[in-house]
């Protein structure tokens, strides 16, 4: 896959295409809700690829919508982003921590419900404690954490040469550990930011320049500021390739593969729908949601994975007995493999989610057994060779008996040789279609000896042709029938004619 060649394409809105990002300098808002980028940037990171899917929202603080909205949609960013980028101006400020806070104890909440159901807990004061975190989610902060979050300050205007990138990240190294570290009234929100992501970080962008600001700009790079594209292509460089981040499960803690994060993109985004943060206890069925899509999707693949070894497509007949024992032990690994990844949210919901998964993968075991029994009548076709040979040698022998045998004794000791051939094939032969009777049944028996019967026949069809070929016998027989049309009379070949000449004569 090839990375798209361009993210920002313009800022005419009505016509460029809807798979780009839009830009404009302007004070009206550009994006509105979320974005995501249409194509994924694919990286190979620690030796695996990775599709980096790029994701932008709207203003954290957009005052042309209401407060409830914005925090819906923060908080399914944080919720779907391995790598959350908060893009604010000059400095860290005090109402982007807050909100940030705010979210992550919801969260937590939610979390903590969530687990709770694997014991069966009652989740009632987790459910009551939407508006702040008690002490159990403060507890819990540590043990579910978010990915990464990355300040990105713009316009920061201390640098003293917006050029000299590693001088600039090293005097800005310590912003972020001086701004956290100013926690006076704060109600422990610092710290508890701090405890609920892998990792957080800052990065600072000095600004951009004059000319990229003004309505008429038409996003020539050159009349960007030569430092902000220098530290630009250095943070750019550093999330895209540098620290790729792969998005993991919240509880789990394990990777989430491209259709996993599908089902948990589908699932949030439902409970978001009506722009309003959910309570946490829908924030709670959407995780569980999620999880068993991905539970089941795992489930039928671990099936599908042992069936397809024993009784897949390209595979040969096998015994009903060899079938049904590898579909037990399917269905049972597949079971387990569902309740490893579904191991929290409502019981009820999951129990009934491993019931519909279990009821599907019996219909694909009856699929499997259908498709066994189809190749029944090739059960012997491996043998079809030596039927064919056999038959060959037999004949043979058997008009040697009556031309050469009772004169020629290289006649006589070619045919023993001959008898001891197809008698052993027939031994073989023998000796198959009576297992295959004992342990399959008369039916599968005789079906497996019409497969026989018409391979061989097949084979035998196949080679007299390729050998009349190779002798030249269609040659000849087109040749003779060529001279004998020849040797024809000229009225027999040509009735119309001879017919006119009789008329003239008649007349």
């Amino acid at each position: 896959a090839k990375d798209p060649e361009c993210i920002f394409h313009g800022p005419d809105m009505q016509t460029e295409p809807d798979s780009q990002f839009y830009w404009r300098a302007h004070e009206q808002r550009t994006t509105t809700g979320i974005w995501f980028y249409s194509t994924p940037f694919v990286r190979t990171f620690n030796g695996e690829k990775v599709a980096v899917v790029l994701m932008d929202t709207q203003g954290l603080f957009d005052p042309l919508s209401p407060p409830e909205i914005n925090n819906a949609i923060f908080g399914l960013s944080v919720l779907l982003s391995s790598f959350q980028i908060l893009n604010v101006q000059n400095r860290i400020q005090e109402d982007t921590l807050q909100q940030l806070d705010y979210f992550t104890q919801f969260a937590h909440s939610a979390i903590s419900m969530f687990k709770a159901t694997e014991t069966g807990e009652d989740t009632t004061d987790a459910e009551e404690g939407e508006e702040g975190a008690g002490e159990e989610e403060n507890a819990n902060l540590g043990k579910h954490k978010f990915q990464n979050l990355q300040f990105l300050v713009r316009d920061w205007a201390n640098f003293d040469d917006d050029t000299k990138v590693e001088e600039n990240i090293k005097q800005t190294k310590n912003v972020l550990a001086e701004t956290l570290a100013q926690n006076f009234n704060d109600a422990g929100q610092r710290d508890r930011i701090t405890k609920s992501f892998e990792n957080v970080g800052a990065y600072f962008l000095p600004h951009i320049g004059l000319k990229p600001t003004k309505k008429n700009w038409d996003g020539d790079l050159n009349d960007v500021d030569i430092g902000f594209k220098k530290m630009c292509s250095h943070f750019l460089s550093k999330i895209f390739d540098k620290e790729v981040v792969v998005k993991k499960d919240m509880v789990r803690g394990t990777n989430l593969d491209p259709s996993s994060l599908g089902y948990y993109i589908t699932s949030f985004t439902e409970i978001f729908k009506d722009g309003k943060l959910p309570k946490a206890v829908s924030l709670v069925t959407a995780m569980t949601k999620a999880t068993t899509l991905e539970a089941r999707e795992k489930a039928i693949q671990k099936f599908k994975r042992i069936m397809d070894g024993t009784a897949g497509p390209e595979k040969p007949y096998v015994k009903q007995t060899v079938l049904n024992g590898t579909m037990t032990k399917a269905m049972e690994a597949a079971r387990k493999e569902f309740k490893k990844i579904a191991a929290f949210g409502d019981q009820k919901q999951r129990e009934e989610a491993l019931d519909n998964v279990l009821d599907y993968l019996e219909e694909e075991g009856k699929r499997y057994d259908e498709a066994n029994r189809n190749r029944v009548d090739k059960i012997l076709q491996d043998s079809a060779t030596l039927v064919l040979v056999a038959a060959v040698l037999f004949v043979v022998d058997f008009i040697s008996d009556y031309t050469c045998d009772w004169w020629l004794d290289t006649c006589v000791q070619v045919s023993k040789l001959m008898k001891y051939i197809y008698t052993g094939f027939a031994i073989y032969i023998g000796t198959k279609v009576f297992f295959l009777y004992n342990d399959e049944g008369q039916i599968v028996m005789f079906k497996a000896l019409g497969g026989l019967w018409a391979e061989a026949s097949r084979l035998g069809i196949e080679y007299y042709h390729q050998y009349r070929k190779e002798l030249g016998m269609d040659d000849i027989l087109n040749l003779e029938a060529k001279e004998e049309e020849k040797k024809r009379p000229t009225h027999s070949r040509n009735p119309s004619s001879r017919r006119r000449s009789s008329i003239k004569a008649d007349g």
